[in-house]
């Protein structure tokens, strides 16, 4: 019986193993080896535990309140109840990949504006003032922002919270048989509020006055509408239209009547002269014109007040309070 032919040929998988061929250089991370380093150095404090301790790339600090460097937060300041953990990645990334580069070895802190991407938990923090974030969301504090609170942020170039059966923000305390208190010990809110600000800016605009218009000042910050009472709202408006969509229909009727019976004058012939084109602009340029107000105003309550509508002005996905 022949005996089966026998390759010499290595797999891939050999040559890779047994290489030089092929084989992965060193340091330069392919396949997720060692690459390369920024070579950055974080500022260690005496009572944080890191891990790693003295990489930059990526760590997970245990600590207290801490924004900055050891001088900063509510850790400096020696208060208790201030526990964090800082899960951080790409320390000064932007002084690592941008135009301006630190030197190896260059010993940093914490930077909650030129840190890659980082999820900050803390017991007692400024959350708004240490991340620059304006706004109305609790009555001010000290820098006219938040007061100190227990706090968690999440920062990064994209920042993504994904739910398959769905994502809830909700404010306040939770339904406990027991009820339920702050992290400082006091009574939560009733409903706290919920702010949706976009580019971090919350100035008021100041437009100036004209001849014909006084000057007016618009927020940045409002209040979003509620679905269900606008459309309530703007069902009474439509109604209040109609009303006047009716007045103004039976007061075109009565005066084409008038006029038809004014335009009757045997010793004035320039008055039936005049009174015909009259009545039929009216017929033609009011009466018309009044039902195609009335067909759009149904039109306009069926396209953007009911829930059939292609325009139907209420989320059918997103709710609010």
């Amino acid at each position: 019986m022949a005996k089966a032919f026998k390759s010499d040929k290595k797999t891939v998988e050999q040559q890779l193993k047994d290489g030089p061929v092929n084989k992965v250089p060193a340091g330069s991370g392919i396949f997720h080896t060692k690459g390369p380093r920024s070579g950055l150095v974080f500022a260690p404090a005496h009572n944080m535990k890191a891990y790693p301790n003295k990489d930059a790339e990526a760590s997970i600090v245990f600590g207290t309140d801490r924004p900055y460097d050891v001088t900063s937060g509510y850790g400096a300041k020696g208060v208790s109840g201030t526990a964090a953990i800082d899960l951080v990645v790409g320390r000064h990334s932007p002084y690592t990949f941008g135009p301006k580069k630190l030197p190896k070895g260059t010993i940093v802190d914490n930077s909650f504006s030129a840190d890659a991407a980082r999820i900050y938990i803390s017991q007692l923090t400024d959350i708004d003032k240490n991340f620059g974030l304006k706004g109305a969301l609790m009555p001010p504090g000290k820098h006219g922002m938040a007061p100190p609170v227990s706090g968690i942020a999440i920062k990064a170039d994209g920042v993504r919270i994904i739910g398959r059966e769905g994502v809830k923000i909700v404010t306040g305390a939770g339904d406990f048989e027991d009820g339920e208190l702050t992290s400082g010990g006091s009574k939560i809110n009733k409903a706290p509020p919920i702010e949706l600000i976009a580019g971090n800016y919350t100035e008021a605009r100041e437009l100036p006055g004209g001849r014909f218009w006084p000057a007016e000042k618009i927020n940045a910050l409002q209040p979003i509408l509620l679905g269900e009472n606008t459309i309530s709202g703007l069902n009474e408006l439509a109604d209040v239209m109609g009303h006047i969509w009716a007045a103004v229909f039976n007061l075109s009727l009565l005066q084409v009547g008038a006029n038809a019976a004014i335009a009757v004058d045997p010793l004035r012939p320039w008055v039936p002269s005049a009174l015909g084109p009259a009545i039929t602009q009216e017929i033609s340029g009011v009466t018309a014109n009044l039902y195609h107000a009335r067909t759009n105003l149904e039109l306009w309550k069926l396209n953007f007040l009911n829930p059939e509508g292609y325009k139907y002005i209420c989320s059918r996905n997103v709710r609010a309070t």
